[in-house]
């Protein structure tokens, strides 16, 4: 994985971090109507963020593969 590739995934797995101490707090406390849809969002971005690191580990074997 290229300097850039490592960095963008580094960023992801801790922006993935953030959210995973967020829904935590979540769980553990009153839930209203913002925070619900707070949840939603991230669950969203999650899926967005699993499908950029697939793309990033994709790309990365591709260059390997390449490169051999």
């Amino acid at each position: 994985m290229s300097h850039q590739g490592s960095d963008d995934m580094l960023g992801l797995l801790k922006e993935l971090s953030v959210y995973k101490a967020m829904d935590e707090d979540y769980t553990g406390g009153p839930k209203g109507q913002v925070e619900a849809e707070a949840f939603n969002q991230r669950a969203r971005r999650r899926q967005e963020i699993r499908q950029e690191m697939h793309t990033l580990a994709a790309g990365s074997k591709r260059i390997l593969r390449e490169h051999t």
